[in-house]
């Protein structure tokens, strides 16, 4: 009997020790954000840790699109998107009517993801008023991305992206345009969600995950007190 408590005792061990480890694992949530550039009025909104028009700049409204330095005379709201579980999610820009531009110079995801986090992002979706217009396997990082991933879809300048003509053909969205993305890596299984930011003008939206991995350390620490387990067991014989 004393045995049988011990290996219970254990094994109720492992599943708190597991339970404390995924909520650790989860307990870092990152951010993702529209970027967009449009040609040849130069309709605008940066990186979200740009210098100059960035999410954390002293009076930028980094809600709105941007033109010439000031809020552009545009409608449209961003959705912004926070995870820390690998799932698949979306951002995005609705209401705005980009019919008269001619193409989007840039076209991006902006994260504060660090480089060397070892997430990866697949299956990254460009999507134009409703319709899927291309899909990466893989999420493109360029190599000048900086301290932080970025997604780029469309980039003028970029030969891997084909520069002005691009790897996709689309016309400008007259009311949205987003990028819905995969994330693995993280561990854990993401919830659906439509609970808003407290940034006036955006909201966080979250998908329905496609994949669920435990961390290797959890699985690790399972191992180890089921190992201990059955050397007591052996012991007791």
């Amino acid at each position: 009997m004393k045995l049988k408590k011990i290996i219970a005792a254990i094994a109720a061990s492992a599943v708190a020790i597991s339970t404390m480890a995924i909520s650790a694992f989860a307990d870092t949530t990152y951010h993702a954000y529209l970027g967009v550039q449009t040609n040849p009025s130069w309709i605008y909104r940066n990186a979200w840790n740009d210098a100059t028009y960035g999410k954390d700049v002293d009076g930028w409204d980094y809600s709105k699109l941007a033109k010439d330095g000031a809020a552009a005379d545009i409608g449209g709201t961003f959705t912004d998107v926070e995870f820390s579980t690998d799932g698949t999610y979306k951002v995005s820009l609705t209401g705005a009517d980009l019919s008269s531009e001619e193409l989007f110079s840039l076209l991006f995801i902006s994260t504060d993801v660090p480089v060397d986090s070892g997430v990866k992002f697949t299956d990254v979706k460009v999507i134009i008023d409703g319709n899927t217009k291309y899909t990466f396997d893989e999420g493109y990082i360029p190599e000048d991305t900086g301290d932080y991933i970025q997604i780029q879809a469309r980039n003028i300048w970029n030969d891997d992206l084909g520069k002005e003509e691009g790897l996709f053909g689309y016309t400008m969205p007259t009311d949205s345009v987003e990028m819905e993305f995969t994330v693995s890596g993280l561990g854990g299984a993401a919830a659906s969600s439509d609970a808003g930011t407290e940034d006036a003008g955006t909201t966080t939206e979250t998908t329905a995950p496609t994949t669920g991995n435990v961390p290797a350390a959890v699985m690790a620490s399972v191992m180890v007190v089921a190992g201990t387990a059955a050397v007591a067991s052996r012991k007791r014989k």
